[in-house]
C-alpha cells in the first residue's frame, strides 16, 4: 500500500501481548486479505520463553493430539500444545510444548 495508510483489520490477544493485523492488497487480483505475523521467520516469545505460533501454521514434529487416541494435527491449531486466550477459532496463539520453550531473559541473566 505505498503512501496509503493501512487498514486495520483486528487486534488479537495471546500470551500477554497484542497483535495488529492490517489489510494488505494482492496486486495481481485487486484483493485485500489479512497479513499475519510471520512466526516463523520471526519467532516471538511470551515472558515465560514460550512461542507465538499462529493456528493455520504446519505444525512441528513436536505435535501432540487434541484428545487422546487421535492423530497429531497437520497444523498449530489443532495440536494438543496450542493454546488460545479468547475463542477457540483465535488464530493466533501460544506453543505449550516444553520442547519449544526458550530460556527467558531473566533466567539468562540471573545464571550469569
Amino acid at each position: 500500500m505505498r503512501g496509503e495508510e493501512k487498514q486495520l483489520y483486528k487486534v488479537f490477544r495471546a500470551g500477554g501481548r497484542s497483535f495488529s493485523v492490517y489489510l494488505e492488497r494482492d496486486e495481481q487480483t485487486g484483493e485485500s486479505y489479512p497479513a499475519y505475523p510471520d512466526f516463523e521467520e520471526r519467532p516471538e516469545y511470551t515472558d515465560e520463553g514460550r512461542p507465538f505460533a499462529l493456528a493455520a501454521q504446519e505444525s512441528c514434529p513436536h505435535a501432540k493430539p487434541n484428545a487422546p487416541g487421535e492423530t497429531p494435527s497437520g497444523d498449530c491449531g489443532g495440536c494438543g500444545w496450542f493454546h488460545r486466550d479468547n475463542t477457540p477459532y483465535d488464530p493466533i496463539g501460544v506453543c505449550l510444548c516444553d520442547a519449544r520453550r526458550r530460556e527467558p531473559e531473566s533466567e539468562k541473566e540471573e545464571t550469569k
